[in-house]
């Protein structure tokens, strides 16, 4: 389950407050994320022009825990989330749609250590910094798992991602479960990757989910958003170098650290969201299916979700 502290109820409360004071009637589409290269086509989709905060508002949040709380609390109208914590969320809502693929993860998840741990091994009896979302806790599981250790073999220290690289640069971890860009930074600060998402193919996925009734209220909102995505990406696709100077200042890394940090995911345009959703028995339902299995089996979740109709491809058609 999602861990729930005060920061983040705090974070939630506030901007309850701030965007409540419009109707549903005015306001924009409240899209919510945390800072992750696979979202960051929005942030260019907006620097670019595609769409504007008045019909639509990009919120950024400090952590995907702190977005789920908001969503949950419906401050948000669409959350942009790893497929595993769409499951989580599905433990006590029925009507979650996800409308999008936005990528999946091909090496930009990792688990890093200090310089002196050379093995996975190694991490027996450590201090492991992840944050409280089933994929950190998938990441970790399959780490330990290829070294035939469990999670109650080391030390797990919860660590929201925004504290990652000073929890790993003040020593209070000696290893963490993090994703890019903050992947780099730590490498950079020498940390060591031992594992990362390339062993596990099609387990990590970024989607944007909303709800039905979301879909009943604002469904041109939502046709706007998801076609001025895939607008941006294929300007990133055809202007990569361009993109990534304007994309690199609000993931504070450099251009040249970002290309190379999108090598490690993969962000599926139109066609490649239509071979991925469509049908009953797609490629995305097949990995939902696969993902509620192997959720199950770690007690990740507590009850199966109802998947039947999680999927909606209307708006990448």
């Amino acid at each position: 389950m999602l861990h729930k502290n005060i920061l983040n109820y705090v974070a939630v409360i506030v901007i309850g407050l701030f965007l409540s004071a419009c109707s549903d009637s005015e306001r924009p589409l409240r899209v919510g994320s945390n800072q992750w290269l696979g979202y960051e086509t929005l942030y260019l989709a907006r620097s670019l022009g595609y769409f504007d905060e008045k019909h639509i508002e990009l919120v950024e949040l400090n952590s995907a825990t702190t977005v789920a709380h908001a969503f949950q609390n419906e401050i948000l109208d669409v959350a942009a989330l790893t497929l595993d914590e769409v499951l989580t969320l599905m433990q006590t809502e029925d009507d979650l749609r996800v409308i999008l693929v936005m990528d999946t993860s091909n090496g930009a998840d990792a688990l890093l250590a200090a310089p002196s741990i050379t093995t996975l091994g190694g991490l027996k009896g450590k201090r492991v910094g992840v944050e409280n979302t089933a994929v950190g806790a998938l990441v970790l599981v399959a780490a330990l798992t290829e070294a035939n250790l469990t999670v109650s073999d080391v030390q797990v220290v919860p660590l929201t991602v925004d504290k990652h690289f000073l929890g790993f640069k003040e020593g209070r971890v000696d290893a963490v479960v993090s994703f890019e860009p903050v992947i780099t930074r730590l490498h950079k600060a020498g940390a060591r990757i031992l594992f990362d998402s390339t062993h596990m193919p099609n387990q990590i996925i970024d989607v944007l989910v909303t709800r039905q009734s979301v879909i009943d209220s604002r469904s041109a909102a939502l046709a706007t958003l998801v076609q001025q995505q895939f607008k941006a990406l294929r300007y990133f696709e055809t202007e990569p170098e361009r993109s990534v100077m304007l994309m690199s200042p609000r993931l504070a890394t450099s251009a040249e650290a970002l290309m190379l940090a999108y090598k490690g995911v993969k962000l599926p345009n139109r066609q490649a969201n239509r071979r991925m959703m469509a049908g009953q028995q797609s490629p995305l339902m097949k990995s939902v299916e696969k993902l509620v299995s192997v959720m199950m089996k770690e007690k990740l979740l507590y009850k199966k979700p109802l998947i039947k109709q999680l999927i909606d491809a209307r708006f990448i058609q």
